[in-house]
């Protein structure tokens, strides 16, 4: 297993911990997890950079890179449902519109094409990014006694554009591939 494979797989298992401190042990807890999801993030930029610099790209790499990062989202997602910071029906929205891009990656990977991540959807991950910061570090100030100005409505705002690139980008993902589905 290369390093920059090690480092996707870690990405995964970063999340019971960044779910366990979430619910844990005050302002120390959301402290790790803001932590542990700022390394879980940087290991997503370095990943890929480092497996292409080294020539070590692989297979496994290619499909293990999306799904370490819709399972360390999704899983914090769900947290943040539970703890009615987001819109249930907004990670439904985004969670199916994931899984119907990987059918189709999985679909043309069949017919040996490969899908590209387009600019829309590379957007959509970065706001997804963001409410998570965002809400952690909202999280963190609440627990040590400060207040971020009106924190409901600017989560809610990068939910709303993650949501929407989401349904942009998979209809732009439909529409280019639709001859593929037959």
């Amino acid at each position: 297993m290369t390093l920059a494979n090690k480092m996707t797989l870690a990405r995964i298992i970063c999340l019971p911990f960044v779910v366990l401190f979430l619910f844990r042990w005050g302002a120390a807890g959301k402290i790790m997890a803001f932590l542990i999801f700022l390394l879980a993030s940087l290991s997503d930029l370095l990943d890929g950079w480092f497996a292409r610099k080294t020539n070590t790209v692989t297979s496994m790499g290619k499909i293990m890179d999306p799904v370490a990062d819709k399972v360390l989202i999704f899983g914090i997602f769900i947290s943040f449902i539970q703890l009615h910071l987001i819109p249930f029906w907004m990670v439904i929205i985004i969670m199916a519109r994931d899984f119907l891009v990987m059918a189709l990656r999985v679909k043309l990977a069949t017919q040996q094409l490969v899908l590209a991540a387009i600019p829309l959807a590379k957007l959509k991950t970065v706001f997804e990014y963001l409410v998570v910061f965002f809400i952690l570090l909202s999280l963190m100030a609440k627990e040590l006694g400060a207040r971020f100005w009106r924190p409901e409505m600017v989560s809610f705002s990068f939910m709303t554009v993650a949501t929407a690139l989401a349904l942009v980008s998979g209809l732009q993902y439909y529409l280019r591939y639709r001859g593929h589905l037959t």
